[in-house]
Parts: structure tokens; C-alpha cells; sequence
């Protein structure tokens, strides 16, 4: 096996004075699920174990839920190392244009399994991915009310909606504009698929006319989309080593090559772009979620306070993961990437010249 050169990506100061809370069972969480996605038969390679191992998702959702029941959080932990499988044969390899019809195909499946867990009585005809995610749905039938339910598929259409744009500009070789990647990219990062869980394990129905209101709304996607990016950053340094090592070629996909074909500019300065855009969109968060707290019902409360967690939480995980530094699960270390947190507000606070986000600087909003 050749050996390849240690890629080191040293992230610009980021703004967050979040603290990070860890949950106190993340390693029994890991047993637990390393036997659940054993029980059914996934056919893992090696590498793909090394792989999903490497998530650390006892340790993601730990930082985002760290004083929920442990046996209900299972529930969150088990679907995402599922659904980084998924990602990850689905999503990620082989040729998009023919990953798309496979990928509908089972993305049709999965949601209407979480909608109805006795969708397809027989089993699976041809995917063991399918079964887990109908163990995943009885459990959450146990728990959940039919609204919650219905926001959890609805979380589902949104992603894999988001994921064939990205296969479309996949196949074309295309990097979208700033002011569709900006909104998109909540969606093709699963935010909502990700937090729908958070509702369902408090076990408290948030209203409607809380989770709906705009100032909600532009809360939760500023907490997705911040996240999102931030995962660009942790993803960048593994882009680069995959590139050297003509495992994969630029895909356009990721903050920093959208801002360095924006501005026409170097890697270097969209980097820089890159941690100032997410630094203003922190502290916009901090500023809506204070105004917004206060007054919000219990379950409300409970979900601005996951939102809250998933800042801090995300930059501590994806700093820490072998998903990023260990890119292709046959080469530990070979991404290190550092960075700095900054308790210090941006210089600028005010809204980015990108139409499909400046909403959330309505001064409507509070």
C-alpha cells in the first residue's frame, strides 16, 4: 500500500462561547449500537466497520442531547450510524449518475417505513439497510406522537430531496452559486432529519405555532446551516488528502470551493471566507436565540436548547472524528486539522449578501 503525505488544515479563529456538555453513557451507547447494526447483516467490508466506528455517533448526538435518558437516546445514536452507512454507499460512492435511481429508490423506501413501519411486511426484498430502519421505526412509533412522526418523514423528503440536487450537480461536474448552497446545504447535511429525533426522545410535541413561527424557523435553520458549514471546514483537509491520493477528484460540494469560484479567489482566502461567514452566522444565533428563549413553551425550550448544544457540540465532534481524519478507514492520522475557538464577536455582524439567507436578519424576527 503506498504511503501518502499527512494533510494538515489549521482552521481560522471560529466564534462560538457555547460551552460543550458530553453525555456520561457515549461508550455504553457505542456497544449498543455496534451489536444493533451487527444484528442485521449488513455486508460491511473491513474498512467499512473502521469506517462507521470512526463516526463516533455515541459521541455526536451525546454532545447534542448530554442529560437525555440513555435507552432513548439509543434510538438517535442506532439511526445514525445507520444513516452514515447509507450516506456513505448511497450518497457518497461510484458514478452519480448511476447512484441517483438506486439512491430514489431506497430514499422512497425509508420514508414511508418511518411513516408506516408495516409498509412492507415481507421485509426487505433486497437491502438489509431496510430492516433497520423498520426496527428504528416501531421503536419510534412506541414513543412518538403522530405529529412528531409526521415531521420526522417530512425531515426524511427534505434531505434526500437536498441529496439529488447534490447528485445532479454531481453528475453535471457543476459547483452551484453561494446563494443556492447556502440554503441548501442544511438540507444535503440531514439538519432536520438529524434534530426530528431530539422531539421524540424528550417526548415533549412541540406546538405548531411555535416551531412554525419565523423567528423559530430562522433559528433552527441558522443552527443547521452553521453546523453544515462547519462540516465543510472538518471535511475540507479529508477533500484534499482524497484528491492527492486520486481516490477523488473536487466535487464543488463544500463551502470553500463555493466561495473560491464566488470570489474567484485561493483556497487560502475562501478558507478565510469561509470561518468569517460562520462566525457572523453564530452570532446572529446567539442574539435570536436569546430574544426567543424566554418566551418559549417547555418542549420549545428543551428543543432551543439541543439547537444551543449542536454549536459547540459539531466543532468539538468533527474536530475529534475519524470520519475526517481517517478519510478512506486505511489510514489513520492521515488528516489533521486544528482550530481555534474564539469567545471575541465578529468585527462584522451584519447580514451576508446572500438573498436566500438574509431572512434571518429580519429585524422583525426580534
Amino acid at each position: 500500500m503506498p504511503d501518502y503525505e499527512t494533510v494538515s488544515v489549521d482552521i481560522p479563529a471560529r466564534y462560538c462561547p457555547l460551552p460543550t456538555v458530553r453525555h456520561p453513557e457515549e461508550g455504553v451507547m457505542a456497544r449498543r449500537t455496534a451489536e444493533w447494526i451487527d444484528s442485521f447483516g449488513l455486508p460491511l467490508t473491513a474498512q467499512q466497520r473502521v469506517r462507521l466506528g470512526g463516526n463516533d455517533c455515541p459521541g455526536f448526538y451525546g454532545r447534542i442531547m448530554p442529560r437525555a435518558p440513555t435507552d432513548r437516546l439509543q434510538l438517535a445514536v442506532d439511526w445514525c450510524m445507520l444513516m452514515f452507512h447509507f450516506d456513505d454507499v448511497h450518497c457518497d460512492e461510484g458514478p452519480p449518475s448511476g447512484r441517483a435511481a438506486r439512491f430514489a429508490y431506497l430514499a422512497a423506501q425509508i420514508v414511508r417505513t418511518l411513516e408506516m413501519p408495516q409498509a412492507y411486511p415481507d421485509g426487505p426484498e433486497d437491502d438489509p439497510v431496510l430492516a433497520a430502519v423498520g426496527d428504528l421505526a416501531r421503536r419510534a412509533h412506541r414513543w412518538a406522537t403522530p405529529t412528531q412522526i409526521r415531521r420526522c418523514a417530512d425531515a426524511h423528503r427534505a434531505w434526500f430531496l437536498a441529496v439529488l440536487w447534490e447528485l445532479g450537480h454531481r453528475a453535471a461536474r457543476s459547483t452551484p452559486t453561494l446563494n443556492d448552497y447556502a440554503h441548501m446545504r442544511q438540507h444535503t447535511a440531514a439538519g432536520a432529519a438529524t434534530l426530528c429525533w431530539a422531539e421524540i426522545i424528550e417526548g415533549g410535541e412541540i406546538p405548531e405555532r411555535e416551531l412554525s413561527s419565523p423567528p423559530v424557523r430562522a433559528l433552527t435553520e441558522l443552527a443547521f446551516t452553521t453546523a453544515a458549514f462547519d462540516d465543510d471546514l472538518f471535511s475540507y483537509g479529508k477533500e484534499l488528502w482524497l484528491e492527492q491520493t486520486g481516490d477523488s477528484t473536487p466535487s464543488g460540494l463544500s463551502l470553500v470551493d463555493v466561495l473560491s469560484r464566488e470570489h474567484e479567489c485561493d483556497r487560502a482566502e475562501a478558507m478565510e471566507r469561509a470561518v468569517g461567514l460562520c462566525n457572523r452566522l453564530t452570532h446572529r444565533f446567539m442574539t435570536l436565540h436569546h430574544q426567543i428563549l424566554p418566551g418559549g413553551s417547555p418542549p420549545l425550550r428543551d428543543y432551543l436548547a439541543h439547537l444551543a448544544h449542536l454549536l459547540p457540540g459539531n466543532l468539538d465532534w468533527g474536530l475529534t472524528a475519524d470520519r475526517y481524519r481517517n478519510p478512506d478507514g486505511l489510514h489513520p492520522g492521515a488528516v489533521a486539522t486544528t482550530a481555534t475557538r474564539t469567545y471575541s464577536p465578529p468585527a462584522d455582524t451584519s447580514p451576508p449578501s446572500i438573498p436566500s439567507i438574509a431572512w434571518w436578519w429580519d429585524s422583525s424576527l426580534g
